[in-house]
């Protein structure tokens, strides 16, 4: 999460040079022998406006180049392009001056799913970010062989009971990313709503993502059991 939101404030608190810290990130990840991420990036709130349309700014630099490093150290992505959760979370949540701009910032998380308007500047967004050339490695994101899967949005608002619009929002995602000529594996939520079984089964996506943290986030021990 480095490239955005509470991460890249953190970052900012304690060093100048956040590239220096990804080179130190990267090379911590390959002792630990890490082979894969999860790359979230808010750049529905950081990087687009609120048509979707992609902003070359800052974030959007450093995650180009989280992507070159890790390719130096042979590690892969899951990557997260649309987070849903404020970029202001939870230390800017005050901060009136340095307003989000993208398209999540305009619409209501639950009506992502469900506002033309709101589907449409996501479809735009995953379009212009797929079709992205990295500077530092040429290659665009739609094209890069280290990025393995994609989970078009992260933790959405489901609407399971609407099993036809579930479809047909979930299809939307996917043919944006079709569109751009992008065949990575794509995944979409699960665990946020399991009545969502139905109308992911008859969607075009091919995995789903579970959102399981092992320590129930502030249990002090690991849960047990088959997940």
């Amino acid at each position: 999460c480095l490239p955005s939101a509470c991460d890249y404030r953190a970052a900012k608190y304690v060093a100048n040079d956040l590239k220096k810290m990804v080179d130190e990130d990267m090379a911590h990840f390959a002792r630990m022998g890490w082979d894969g991420l999860r790359l979230c990036l808010w750049g529905d709130y950081e990087n687009s406006d609120s048509l979707g349309n992609l902003v070359n700014n800052d974030h959007l630099n450093l995650m180009d180049y989280v992507i070159f490093k890790a390719k130096q150290r042979g590690i892969y992505f899951l990557f997260s392009p649309i987070v849903t959760y404020s970029s202001q979370f939870p230390d800017a949540m005050r901060d009136t001056i340095n307003r989000p701009v993208g398209f999540s910032a305009h619409y209501k998380k639950n009506e992502l799913g469900t506002n033309p308007k709101a589907i449409a500047a996501q479809q735009n967004y995953l379009r212009q970010i797929l079709n992205h050339v990295n500077p530092y490695t040429g290659i665009a994101l739609k094209d890069e062989p280290g990025i393995l899967f994609i989970e078009m949005i992260n933790e959405p608002t489901h609407h399971s009971k609407d099993v036809e619009g579930s479809v047909r929002y979930i299809n939307a995602l996917v043919d944006a990313v079709r569109s751009t000529g992008c065949d990575k594996i794509l995944y979409h939520n699960y665990s946020q709503d399991f009545n969502m079984a139905k109308p992911i089964a008859q969607s075009k996506i091919q995995g789903v993502s579970f959102a399981w943290y092992p320590t129930g986030l502030n249990s002090g021990n690991t849960l047990q059991g088959n997940y």
